[in-house]
């Protein structure tokens, strides 16, 4: 019996997005997409809808990444310290608080605590 490489074909097979490895891990983290959306927290719905899955090739392989590019994203992910809001391109904030309008010059937010949509259920996903 002689073993002959189809070197092509081997590529395609665990190099190629399209391959059967680059399924496997587009399946993966489409699971790891869905499991994080879940567990994000809805407050107006764009983080949740901001999270994407690619799989794509580098020099190093086959690379699959899950996350979003919103701007609250790793806020969101690994929470806040306390700090201080000041209006950036107005004289005051307007918001809501326990139904009414407030203005104020400046909020002593009390920070927030992490949600690792991510971290949580990447476990779950590589077993």
């Amino acid at each position: 019996m002689k073993f002959v490489l189809n070197y092509p074909e081997y590529e395609y097979l665990t190099q190629s997005p399209q391959g059967d490895v680059g399924k496997f891990l587009k399946k993966r983290a489409a699971l790891l997409q869905t499991l994080a959306k879940r567990q994000v927290g809805v407050k107006s719905g764009a983080l949740k809808r901001s999270i994407r899955y690619q799989v794509v090739r580098d020099s190093k392989g086959l690379i699959a990444t899950v996350g979003s590019n919103n701007r609250i994203a790793l806020m969101h992910h690994n929470g806040t310290k306390p700090h201080i809001i000041l209006p950036r391109y107005a004289q005051t904030l307007r918001f809501y608080s326990h139904g009414r309008i407030v203005y104020s010059k400046m909020v002593h937010h009390p920070g927030t605590k992490p949600n690792k949509y991510l971290t949580d259920n990447l476990e779950r996903v590589v077993r």
